[in-house]
This record gives structure tokens, C-alpha cells and sequence, in this order.
């Protein structure tokens, strides 16, 4: 099925069309000959506030005549929303950040083919990740720029250490950890269940260790039913996890930015956060830290895979998390500074900066994250980890779907019914096409 956006964007199409045929878009004019100043308008959710600052100055530097316009959203959902009105208004941002999955073909119809701009620097991109930002037809649409996983967890060793309990090592240990945890009066793991993009890959993640390990990837396509008996025991034990107080209670209606990690973990009043390894830089002392001011600025704080929970060991699922799209309507000087900018973030200066806050893994063939020796054990161990993990990772971390752009969002909304009691065979089967 079509969700109302695919629509929309459809007629959308069509009518920038005409409208560009009348008097041509707000950036396909050429700004001046090469020298002159040129601004573009950047519309992302990442990098974030305090990451923006070092690579713009980088960026600047080696190209002092481009101006980048930079606006940023808390998260990616209000980025969409957001992202979807210009397009609607016919003012599509000269760059947008763009996330592969169920509805990268809608917003990739907005821009300029990958081939137009990059042919000299594209190889020096991950092949594995290129593919990910490939449209149904195969046109390379946007360039990748930062990997990520699922599933694993920020905790507070010093408070777990408080409380005498340790990092969980299966379900039952799971349960009883959450336990001890709401006994002494804190939250266990604090999970932003009302975000729809994060039940939805938490559940990817989960349905890896059932059945033949990649069923929920043939549910997606239509090849076995959503209420195939693999998913309904994944989604029976994800139920679990709310009925058996592994997540706090309230859990469906907080979200993950700023609620599960200013309110909870942030406030001290939780001992894990469920996240992608995108969040491993809270454990060290270097990379876009949010614990100053906190009141966990004084504990040491690790990142830890998330246990197995079903019948069969689980691996993390990783993928393109932010790749940078160009209009469609640019072209001359635009064009080629929008273009310098993207090889900056992919392959070059920029890519090495963002890497090192550990936002994200890197995309570039020839960059690795370079962390300071004296960051502290615990730190570097779980960098390590989650390197590793990610290394080992065999699923793809969002159903990407051809003719189904809201399944994400979709699976997400059946998975917060059954976080909240409903039967898990009926709502799965809601699912089926």
C-alpha cells in the first residue's frame, strides 16, 4: 500500500514540475561565476548542535566561499515532518539528510542522481553501503556518510554498583536486574517506546533470533504472513519485556530524545537506556559528551550489547544511518559546492571529524575512529565492543520495501499495541498485504 505521503509527494512531483517549467527552481540558478559566494540550505537531524560547530569550521577553511545554512532538528521524526512541508511547499533544502529504509525512494525522488556529482570520489565509499542508498530502479540517489546498529544499551556501572547488580547475560538475568533495579526505586531499562522508528528496529533485531533468523525480512516482502508463528513467539517475548518490567512503566508513551535520556538515564533515574551504537561516545570522556550538568556527570557509564532473548544467539543489525541528498533543482556553482561539501562529510576532513564523536561508524574505506589512548577502560572496551558487534552484524537494520514506505512506521504502531496488551497474532496479522 501507498501511504498518505507517497501520495502527496506523487502530486508534488508533478507540480514542481510546472512550476520549475515557469520560472525554474530556487536553486537552479547558477550563483556567479566561480569565487563568488555561494549559500546552501542544509535541513538535517544530524550532526547535532555541538558536533555541527568543528566540522563547519573544517569545511569553511578549505572552501571559504561557500556558505552552509544550517538547520537541524531534535530527532528524525520532526525532521520528516518538517522535511515533508517544504517539499510540499516546493522548497526543497539545496542538501537534506536522508535515512535508508521503508520511505527512501519517496524523498530520493527529490534528488539529483549521485552520478552527476561524485563519479571522481564514489569509490572511495564502503560498496556495501553505496548499495543501501540505491533506489528501486537502482539509481544511486543519495551518498551514505555514517553506519550504525541495534541493539544495545547505555548503563551506569557506578550506580549498578550502588544497587549490586551486573550487566545481564540472558533474559532471566534480564528480569532480575529490572527487578532489583525497581526495588531500590530506580527504572530499569528506559525505553522511548513511543518513537515508532525505535520499536520498529528493536523488533528487527529481536526477530533475527527466531526461526530461520531473517523471516521478519520475507514478511516484509510478502514471502510468509506477519502472523507467521516466528514473529508472533518474537512479538509474545517482546510483549514480555513490558509485562515483566525490563522497561519502565509509561514506556509507550516516552520517547527516546529528550525523554528516555534527559528524564531517565541522564537524571540518574534509570540504570540502562535501550540505543544504537551511535551513543557508545557517552562512555568516553572525549567525543560530544551530554553528561555535564547531569546528574550523572560523575559516574562511569558503559555500552553493552543487548542479551539474547530468543531461542537463538542474536547479532546486531547495522546499515547506512545518514546519507546526504542533493535537489534535484541545483546546478552550476550550487551544484559544485553542494558537491564539495558532500565529499567532505563522506570521504573527507569531515568524515574523519564525525567518526571521532562516535555519531556513527564510518562509511569512507580508508577512515577508521581515532579516539584519544587516554580515554578511560571502560570506555575504550566499549568502543571495542560495539565495533566488533557491528563487524559481526548479518541483518539489515530497517525493512526497506518497494510500494510500502510506511511499514516502518507501520510496525511500529502494531508494536506499541502489543507492548500495551493487545493479542500479538491478531495485531502482526494487520500487517499482512
Amino acid at each position: 500500500m501507498r501511504n498518505g505521503l507517497s501520495a502527496k509527494l506523487a502530486a508534488i512531483a508533478v507540480g514542481s514540475a510546472l512550476i520549475m517549467t515557469g520560472c525554474g527552481g530556487a536553486g537552479s540558478q547558477d550563483e556567479g561565476a566561480a569565487g563568488d559566494k555561494v549559500e546552501l540550505s542544509f535541513h538535517t537531524w544530524l550532526p547535532t548542535q555541538v558536533q555541527w560547530p568543528e566540522i563547519i569550521e573544517a569545511f569553511e577553511k578549505e572552501n571559504p566561499n561557500v556558505t552552509i545554512n544550517y538547520t537541524r532538528e531534535e530527532d528524525y521524526d520532526k525532521f520528516r515532518t518538517n522535511l515533508d512541508n517544504e517539499i510540499l511547499a516546493g522548497e526543497v533544502p539545496d542538501i537534506y539528510g536522508i535515512q535508508v529504509g521503508a520511505s527512501f525512494d519517496d524523498y530520493a525522488e527529490f534528488a539529483k542522481p549521485v552520478d552527476e556529482y561524485a563519479t571522481d570520489w564514489i569509490d572511495k565509499v564502503s560498496d556495501v553501503a553505496v548499495e543501501e542508498t540505491k533506489t528501486e530502479d537502482g539509481t544511486l540517489a543519495a551518498v551514505p556518510i555514517l553506519n550504525a546498529g541495534m541493539e544495545f544499551y547505555l548503563y551506569n556501572k557506578t550506580l549498578m554498583d550502588e544497587i549490586g547488580v551486573q550487566l545481564p547475560k540472558n533474559y532471566d538475568e534480564l528480569v532480575q536486574v529490572s527487578k532489583t533495579a525497581a526495588d531500590a526505586g530506580y527504572s530499569p531499562f528506559a525505553m522511548g517506546a513511543s518513537d515508532t522508528w525505535h520499536v520498529a528496529d528493536f523488533f528487527v533485531w529481536l526477530s533475527n533470533q527466531y526461526g530461520n533468523g531473517d523471516d521478519i525480512y520475507k514478511a516484509a516482502n510478502g514471502d510468509i504472513p506477519w502472523d507467521s508463528d516466528s514473529l508472533v513467539a518474537a512479538a509474545t517475548d517482546w510483549q514480555k519485556l513490558f509485562a515483566d518490567g525490563v522497561f519502565q512503566k509509561g514506556a509507550v508513551t516516552t520517547n527516546t530524545y529528550p525523554q528516555a535520556r534527559d528524564d531517565y538515564f541522564l537524571a540518574r533515574r534509570a540504570i540502562a537506556m535501550p540505543t544504537g551504537s551511535w551513543h557508545v561516545g557517552m562512555a568516553l570522556e572525549g567525543p560530544d559528551q551530554e553528561q555535564p550538568g547531569s546528574a550523572i556527570e560523575a559516574d562511569e557509564v558503559g555500552m553493552a550489547a543487548f542479551p539474547q532473548i530468543g531461542p537463538n544467539p542474536g547479532t546486531a543489525t547495522t546499515g547506512v544511518d545518514f546519507a546526504l541528498a542533493v535537489s534535484s533543482e541545483l546546478d552550476g556553482a550550487k551544484l559544485e559546492a553542494a558537491a564539495k561539501f558532500v565529499e567532505f562529510m563522506a570521504v573527507g576532513q569531515g568524515q574523519q571529524i564525525w567518526v571521532n564523536t562516535l555519531q556513527g561508524f564510518p562509511v569512507a574505506n580508508d577512515i577508521s575512529v581515532q579516539v584519544d589512548p587516554a580515554e578511560p577502560e571502560l570506555g575504550q572496551e566499549s568502543l571495542k565492543l560495539v565495533d566488533e558487534t557491528l563487524a559481526g552484524a548479518k541483518y539489515a537494520r530497517k525493512l526497506s520495501v518497494p510500494g510500502h514506505e510506511s511499514l516502518q512506521d507501520d510496525l511500529g504502531i502494531v508494536l506499541q499495541e502489543i507492548a500495551d496488551g493487545a493479542d500479538p497474532k491478531a495485531s502482526l496479522a494487520k500487517l499482512n498485504q
